[in-house]
């Protein structure tokens, strides 16, 4: 990947956490905390992976968030400015193995204060 790949990888993975929380603010879900945990775009930069973990049910996690592809895809275009913006599509994280430390972590504390109650 380039500098300016990594670049808007990473603008596109802060936009959309904060698409999904403010979706997630709206809608019961029972999927706990939802980790945006990586952004895949295509090489000819036509669609975006957003990798998605939730705390609980990932069963039906992409179907949850879908709704606010649209709304990720339109700040990008708004924000960015750019010529070509990518596609959302959002995946479930299958390989979390580094990053499950840090999603237990939030479990733990969640559990103990009570914090998505």
């Amino acid at each position: 990947m380039t500098i300016k790949t990594d670049r808007l990888s990473e603008s596109i993975r802060i936009i959309a956490t904060e698409e999904i929380l403010a979706h997630s603010r709206d809608y019961e879900n029972n999927h706990g905390i939802i980790s945006v945990l990586e952004v895949v775009i295509s090489s000819d930069k036509s669609y975006a992976d957003v990798m998605i973990h939730g705390q609980w049910d990932d069963k039906e996690l992409t179907q949850f968030v879908a709704p606010i592809a649209g709304n990720i895809h339109t700040r990008i275009s708004r924000e960015l400015g750019l010529r070509r913006t990518p596609r959302i599509r959002f995946r479930v994280a299958k390989n979390i193995n580094g990053k499950a430390d840090i999603l237990s972590i939030i479990n733990q504390l969640d559990l103990q204060y009570g914090l998505s109650k």
